[in-house]
């Protein structure tokens, strides 16, 4: 099994080191809607005539849905086709090659299709700027090393060898360690979770257990997490206390500490991948949650198209009203849960403004209507 690992990791290195090269000579300024934590583009792949989805990922490969690849007659080049253009908002990137390894099912519960990742083996080629007010991303081809800026913090990383995604030190309660910056995740902090016990006899609050899954990585098999806060975080020269952070299982060849969207969106990031830096620029209402206001539930799509619930935190409001993992959500606020309306559920249940929410819920044994009142979790 290692063996076949070590294999598969060399193979991905080849590639990426391999194929693709930059042709562009202008800057791309795009467009895209955060949608929950993830960052989304819309592109024409070859001149087609529909757009396609997708996510922009900076602690992921890039990928392809093989339906799309099929749909598109690209390429086939073992486990990676090849693009020849993909054009983002005018902004045009040339030959691209993308695994089709990925499965988007594991993306149906952001409740819209999901047709590629845009990972840092792509980004790589650019200087490319998140501004997360404007919802906007840029990708550049000038990559002149960054200026030092009064109210910014720069930093220099080095690249992950599987997926080119940078890697920065920081301080998880006062010890250096090494971590992922991952706009494909939401927590401000994940940690793998083989380093629970660890980290469970240090200084984080009493943790929380889920039934079920609430966050999940593809090729893992865990069967659930824990959500705590961790007591100091230091990321250059900023300190937050009392960070939450979520354990999870990792992919075996990415599993490091991951800092994610809650903590990365109060900032205005500019990668310049070439160069090894990044510029972070915190905008003026930088604010870092140090609890969940939720009814503690996490959503997904099954194969008949039902909406049931995944994973809930154990002690929190959805817990407590006795919702269990595999549940059918029937409605909810009166309208009926489906595939095409879950983007609203997931809404509803992530706005700290609506305090409570009416589910319908079933099971095989009964079917219920109950009131959920949001609580804060810790």
């Amino acid at each position: 099994m290692k063996r076949s690992i070590i294999l598969f990791a060399l193979f991905i290195t080849f590639a990426i080191n391999s194929f693709g090269s930059n042709t562009n000579t202008l800057d791309g300024n795009i467009p895209f809607k955060q949608i929950g934590h993830f960052i989304l583009v819309k592109g024409k792949i070859n001149d087609s005539e529909n757009d396609y989805n997708f996510i922009i990922d900076t602690g992921g490969l890039t990928f392809i849905d093989r339906n799309v690849a099929q749909e598109l007659a690209l390429k086939q080049r073992g486990m990676m086709v090849k693009i020849n253009t993909l054009n983002l908002s005018g902004f045009q990137i040339d030959k691209i090659f993308c695994f089709t390894t990925f499965d988007f099912k594991h993306l149906r519960s952001i409740g819209i299709p999901i047709h590629g990742i845009i990972g840092s083996n792509l980004l790589e080629r650019f200087k490319v700027n998140f501004n997360f007010k404007s919802c906007s991303v840029t990708f550049s081809s000038d990559i002149t090393s960054l200026k030092q800026s009064e109210k910014g913090l720069l930093l220099t990383f080095r690249n992950h060898p599987i997926n080119n995604a940078p890697i920065v030190k920081f301080k998880i309660n006062q010890k250096v360690i090494e971590g992922m910056i991952d706009t494909g995740q939401p927590y401000p902090v994940v940690l793998p979770l083989n380093t629970f016990v660890q980290y469970k006899n240090s200084n984080i609050s009493a943790p929380i257990k889920s039934k079920g899954l609430m966050a999940k990585w593809p090729m893992t098999t865990a069967d659930h997490n824990y959500l705590t806060r961790i007591k100091s975080f230091e990321f250059g020269n900023i300190k937050i206390e009392s960070t939450i952070c979520l354990f999870g299982k990792l992919p075996s060849m990415l599993s490091m500490p991951l800092i994610g969207m809650d903590f990365l969106s109060q900032f205005e990031i500019t990668i310049n991948y070439p160069k090894d830096e990044m510029m972070m620029i915190p905008y003026h209402d930088i604010h870092f949650e140090n609890n969940q206001f939720s009814i503690g539930l996490k959503l997904e799509i099954s194969e008949q198209n039902k909406v049931i619930v995944e994973g809930l935190w154990e002690n929190s409001p959805a817990d407590k009203a006795n919702i269990q993992v595999g549940d059918t959500i029937i409605s909810f606020n009166s309208q009926k849960a489906t595939y095409e309306n879950l983007m609203d559920l997931n809404k509803i249940m992530e706005d700290d403004n609506i305090k409570s929410i009416n589910l319908e819920v079933t099971n095989q044994n009964r079917r219920r209507k109950i009131k959920i009142n949001k609580a804060m979790l810790f």
